[in-house]
């Protein structure tokens, strides 16, 4: 059948909504979903979130009914974090190879493991919180194919059905939109010190915020967290907005549209010469520095971003290098990252002290370009073979 699309316009005060061809176009997605119901169309619609360019959404509809609606990405995540509440037996079935959701879940019913009804449970949960997601964006880019996808076909409800019992969820998730996009969202740690104040006043559990700060350093979007906290998405998601708010948490999208296959090199040094001087001579060989000016805040930092090398100066305000490098040493997530001191100080005390602390190298200041670039090639290289070695032992 040939493809349609829908365009919003406006005739006196109330907007009509237009069946057009098959192009993208910027819609209210409510608006779009009830005239779908309406004129009781049959289909599939997409709906992106122009906030967020990697996530989109995908209602299917039959005679103006719905018979499921599910995100494009994430799926394997998301049921994850369902099947763990309603059916925790079925979890190793989202490990491995994934092809849908909805594929994974017709055939653990064809193969015995749950019933019909249960599928049809499952379904009607997983499709009422996409529907959450889709009605709380005010804008949407949305495309309609005159097209039906599913088989089998095991579920068909009213919108209204699926709708009328989280209309709250909807209010709830648009109160959260300004700082957290959607459960695809990439929560990461910006200010340790104030995360872990402002948790401790909005959640008694101590133990539930060691694993919070822990969960945050591990890239994992909303929906992976709920799953590892074992707590449900708003509830995680309304206390990261706090959190967002008071700059302690920042948010990344589902995906980096472009990939930065740069080496990462961190500079910590409250310097703004010395930062200066290593990024341009290290951009201009080909890596991606890292600036740390301010080292109370340097382990947040590189837990976040792992790099390959560190360059760490001695001589810093609050906490001096040796300090900094021993603490490092004894983190399970950086131990073993090669350390670069870099210093005024050229006598054989500083050298020795340097390397109980557990520095790789260390280079006297001023330094000429090739002396940094050689200092970092040199401990990459001896950082790589000790990894060859180690895998092949």
């Amino acid at each position: 059948m040939k493809n349609i699309q829908f365009k919003e316009t406006m005739s006196h005060t109330t907007a009509e909504t237009k069946i057009q061809s098959s192009v993208k176009v910027v819609a209210s997605p409510a608006k779009i979903i009830q005239n779908i119901v309406t004129k009781k169309l049959s289909g599939r619609l997409t709906i992106g979130d122009p906030s967020d360019s990697s996530v989109f959404w995908r209602v299917y509809f039959g005679n103006g009914q719905v018979h499921f609606a599910t995100s494009t990405i994430g799926q394997q995540e998301r049921l994850r974090y369902f099947i763990q509440w309603y059916y925790p037996e079925l979890i190793s079935a989202t490990s491995g190879s994934f092809q849908s959701d909805y594929e994974v879940i017709c055939d653990c019913w064809q193969a015995g493991k749950i019933s019909l009804p249960q599928v049809r449970k499952l379904l009607f949960w997983l499709s009422q919180e996409a529907l959450v997601q889709v009605l709380a964006l005010p804008q949407g880019t949305v495309q309609f194919e005159k097209t039906l996808w599913l088989d089998p076909l095991v579920l068909s409800v009213s919108l209204k059905e699926l709708v009328l019992p989280v209309r709250a969820f909807v209010n709830q998730w648009i109160r959260l939109r300004p700082e957290i996009n959607s459960p695809f969202q990439r929560p990461f740690i910006k200010d340790l010190e104030q995360l872990s104040k402002l948790a401790r006043q909005q959640v008694q559990d101590i133990g539930f915020i060691k694993s919070l700060i822990q969960v945050l350093n591990q890239n994992l979007n909303i929906y992976e967290a709920a799953y590892h906290l074992k707590t449900d998405t708003l509830g995680l998601a309304s206390l990261l907005q706090t959190l967002v708010k008071s700059g302690a948490v920042g948010m990344n999208y589902y995906m980096v549209t472009q990939s930065d296959r740069r080496v990462v090199i961190a500079c910590i040094d409250d310097s703004k010469t010395t930062q200066r001087n290593v990024k341009m001579v290290l951009e201009a060989s080909g890596y991606k520095v890292l600036a740390i000016p301010d080292a109370t805040r340097a382990l947040t930092t590189l837990a976040r971003h792992k790099p390959a090398l560190i360059l760490m100066d001695i001589n810093m305000p609050e906490i001096n290098g040796y300090e900094l490098c021993k603490m490092l040493r004894q983190s399970t997530l950086l131990k073993d990252i090669p350390i670069v001191m870099l210093t005024g100080r050229d006598g054989i005390v500083d050298k020795l002290r340097a390397r109980m602390v557990g520095a790789s190298d260390y280079i006297t200041k001023p330094f000429k370009p090739q002396q940094l670039l050689s200092a970092i090639r040199e401990n990459l290289h001896a950082e790589e073979k000790k990894l060859t070695a180690n895998t092949s032992a």
